[in-house]
């Protein structure tokens, strides 16, 4: 977890050292290990959120009016019905999200790597996709807007505010994963600094439709879920 913790904190601080000195072997090994850990710390954060707000209540309403012994019984039969579903939740949640941060990270290599050929480079896809999945640390700042569904749950936070901090949270992390993909063209492929910026549009503007398509047709039904 030390070398995940560093390797974030240098990307995230010291993208064009980072990117210039990546750690070395194929995109199988360092790279795909590092975007894994990111896929299961997201799920970690999402299943407590749904045990918070969704297991913990329908624990607590089954014990409500239990007392005595039939309390010292229940509870611990509820404890580990708690930790199997949480651990079949992790599992769920991590495989969906495993797999969605592959796919997007996957996709966005294979498009800057054809727009920078394009534009002249003179790097490979497997590179690309090596820098690409290391930048998948940068989508942990979703963590912050998973947790505050638990302040929305228990009516500490309005959900139009917190569609206003999902919102602001993307964007900024939308912004930064383009400056990542600019530097990746320029490390990876040596092209000119506006070629790679150039380059980079193209993912970032698929990420800005996902976004959309996800704000108008995801969100709104997460507020039933929520309230």
């Amino acid at each position: 977890m030390k070398w995940y913790i560093e390797n974030l904190w240098n990307i995230m601080t010291r993208p064009i050292q980072f990117f210039d000195n990546m750690p070395a072997g194929t995109w199988m090994e360092a790279p795909l290990t590092f975007s894994l850990i990111t896929g299961w710390i997201m799920a970690f954060a999402l299943t407590f959120v749904v045990f918070i707000n969704n297991y913990l209540p329908t624990g607590l309403s089954l014990i409500e009016g239990i007392a005595g012994k039939k309390l010292i019984i229940t509870v611990p039969v509820l404890a580990v019905m708690g930790v199997a579903f949480f651990i079949m939740t992790v599992l769920i949640i991590g495989g969906m999200i495993i797999a969605a941060i592959l796919g997007l990270f996957f996709v966005c290599a294979a498009i800057l790597n054809f727009l920078l050929i394009l534009l002249g480079g003179s790097g490979n896809i497997f590179d690309v996709i090596k820098a690409c999945l290391f930048s998948s640390g940068a989508i942990l700042s979703g963590i912050l807007n998973i947790l505050l569904m638990i302040a929305v749950k228990y009516k500490a936070m309005s959900f139009g505010n917190w569609i206003t901090g999902e919102r602001v949270v993307f964007y900024c992390t939308a912004v930064f994963l383009y400056g990542i993909f600019s530097i990746i063209g320029r490390k990876m492929h040596k092209v000119e600094r506006w070629k790679a910026f150039l380059a980079a549009t193209v993912p970032l503007i698929l990420l800005v439709l996902f976004n959309i398509v996800f704000s108008a047709k995801i969100l709104p039904k997460m507020e039933g879920i929520l309230s």
